[in-house]
């Protein structure tokens, strides 16, 4: 079985991947379209303190060795850092099909971990329709601000109050978020939201990460297709993790719930949750059946 997963970046996908890594019985790919050129211990989460992206490079070195047309390693870095817009294509070239498919080629269940897929989920269809999809998301609220105030909230101060975080226009741009939005602000659709404020921007991302995601995976997953909530995940552990792994048609390892039980964090991390400014945004950006389907339709 081969399992992908995919979500907006800062929406729990690494917590997640910790999971399928604690449970042993998967052979996990962390991330394949990145740069991977730097360590990264513990991905996002910091769990775990193994780099995750040495099996990435070690996949890298025995692909290549198969793989003699491609010139430059740097170019499995398909979107952010290398050229962000190439995760607004709706394709991907013949040598990342065949590096994909290269990491599911073994016998042992594999299980990749995506953030830049979210314009391409039928290429993963294509390579394994049989694949089982979940889709991580997270409240979109907690996503601005995760993104707003960088990991471990180093950048807090640049938005020091409610005004700032909610006015504050910049070009700030973390994890290639700027690009990101002045690549929507300047299409047809979006460009009427251009000079729009920092916060509206990754709701702008998070919107148009979530529908592209959705819409595909539901279409062409289908019963494969699983829509997963980051907060569902951290508040109710057990049975999201029972319903995940009924949804695989596999037993819940005990010791992996009892790992989570003791490494999930179920803290919420919503800034200034009641804040009118937040549904104004919501309302301006049409987000309502987003919202919805999501199921956070509670304003």
């Amino acid at each position: 079985m081969n399992v992908f997963i995919q979500g907006m970046r800062r929406s729990g996908t690494t917590i997640l991947f910790d999971i399928f890594l604690e449970d042993g019985s998967f052979d996990c790919y962390y991330e394949p379209l990145a740069a991977a050129n730097k360590k990264a211990p513990g991905g996002g989460s910091g769990v775990h303190s193994i780099d995750y992206f040495d099996k990435i490079r070690e996949c890298r070195r025995a692909f290549m060795l198969n793989y003699q047309k491609l010139e430059n390693v740097d170019l499995l870095n398909y979107g952010a850092p290398r050229l962000p817009t190439l995760e607004f294509e709706s394709d991907l070239p013949d040598y990342l099909r065949g590096y994909i498919r290269f990491m599911i080629s073994q016998p042992k269940h594999t299980l990749i971990k995506f953030t830049r897929m979210y314009c391409k989920v039928h290429v993963l269809h294509e390579i394994d329709p049989e694949a089982r999809f979940i889709h991580i998301v997270r409240d979109p609220r907690a996503v601005t601000a995760s993104y707003l105030f960088g990991k471990n909230q180093i950048n807090k101060d640049r938005y020091r109050n409610e005004k700032l975080f909610f006015r504050k226009k910049s070009h700030y741009s973390a994890w290639s978020s700027f690009p990101f939005s002045e690549f929507l602000l300047n299409t047809r659709e979006y460009s009427h939201l251009k000079g729009c404020e920092d916060f509206v921007r990754i709701l702008l991302l998070w919107k148009y990460n979530f529908r592209k995601t959705h819409d595909a995976g539901k279409a062409l997953f289908g019963e494969n297709y699983l829509l997963l909530r980051h907060e569902d995940l951290m508040t109710k552990p057990e049975l999201t993790l029972e319903s995940m792994y009924n949804f695989l048609g596999r037993p819940m390892p005990a010791h992996v719930l009892e790992w989570a039980k003791g490494n999930i964090n179920s803290r919420s991390n919503l800034y200034a949750p009641d804040n009118p400014r937040w549904h104004e945004a919501f309302q301006r950006l049409d987000m309502k059946e987003e919202l919805h389907i999501a199921g956070y339709n509670h304003w």
